[in-house]
C-alpha cells in the first residue's frame, strides 16, 4: 500500500509546486482514472488506470478520480464498498480506508462527485484537467464551472483559467526518479536473463540472414 512517503505522494507533492509555481495558489487540478472497457455483454477487458492517474496515485481501481490543490492538499473518489459487488468484480478499497493506504488527505464515494466538485472548484483562480484524453471530461468540468457560477450572488468566485495538466504531468515524466529507474533497471535485468536463458536453449544456430521469431 501508499503512503505519503510513496513515490505517488511524492509526485503529487511536487504537481502542487509547480501549480503554485506557474498558475498561483489558486490552481486545482482534476485527475480521472480511465474508464472501463466492455468486451461483450457482462464481461470486461482487463482493467488498466489511467496513467496519469496511476503516476499520482499508484491506485488501479476503475471510476476514481483525484482533485489535487497547489497548496498540496489531495482528495479521492473512488468506488464505495459493496460486499455483493465486490464477489463479483473483486476487492475495493472504499473511501474509508483510502487515506490511510494512498497518503490522500481526504476521500469520498465516487456517488459524491457532482455534489462536491463545485466547492472544490469555488474561489479558485485556475483550474487543470487533462485535455482531450477523457471523452466528455470538457462538459462535466463546464457544468461543474456552471455550478460555481451559480452560486456568485453568495460570493463564489468561478475559476478564469483552464489549463491543459497533461503539459505539467508530461514534463515530469519525461524525468524518472529512483522509483522509476529501480524498476527499469529491474525489467532490464530480468529481460537480459531471458534472452541469455533463450541463446542457451537454442537447439541450434540460425543461419546467417535467416530470420526465425516464435511467438
Amino acid at each position: 500500500m501508499n503512503r505519503t512517503d510513496s513515490p505517488h505522494a511524492a509526485r503529487r507533492a511536487r504537481l502542487a509546486a509547480l501549480m503554485n509555481a506557474q498558475m498561483g495558489p489558486g490552481a486545482i487540478a482534476i485527475i480521472p482514472t480511465a474508464p472501463e472497457q466492455q468486451r461483450n455483454r457482462d464481461s470486461d477487458f482487463p482493467y488498466r488506470a489511467d496513467s496519469y492517474f496511476w503516476y499520482l496515485t499508484g491506485f488501479e481501481e476503475p471510476q476514481a478520480w483525484l482533485v489535487l490543490a497547489a497548496d498540496g492538499r489531495s482528495t479521492l473518489f473512488c468506488q464505495p464498498k459493496d460486499a455483493e459487488r465486490e464477489v463479483w468484480t473483486g476487492y475495493r478499497l472504499g473511501p474509508e480506508a483510502a487515506p490511510a493506504a494512498l497518503g490522500v488527505d481526504e476521500a469520498f464515494a465516487v456517488t459524491e462527485l457532482d455534489a462536491r466538485l463545485p466547492r472544490l472548484l469555488e474561489n479558485r483562480a485556475t483550474v487543470c484537467y487533462p485535455f482531450a484524453t477523457h471523452a466528455g471530461l470538457e462538459s462535466r468540468v463546464d457544468g461543474w464551472l456552471q455550478q460555481v457560477r451559480a452560486r456568485a450572488r453568495y460570493g463564489a468566485l468561478t475559476p478564469e483559467t483552464q489549463r491543459d495538466a497533461c503539459a505539467l504531468l508530461d514534463e515530469m515524466r519525461l524525468s524518472k526518479d529512483a522509483h522509476e529507474l529501480a524498476l527499469m533497471r529491474r525489467a532490464g535485468a530480468i529481460s537480459a536473463r531471458g534472452h541469455i536463458r533463450a541463446m542457451q536453449r537454442s537447439s541450434r544456430m540460425l543461419r546467417a540472414g535467416e530470420d526465425v521469431r516464435e511467438y
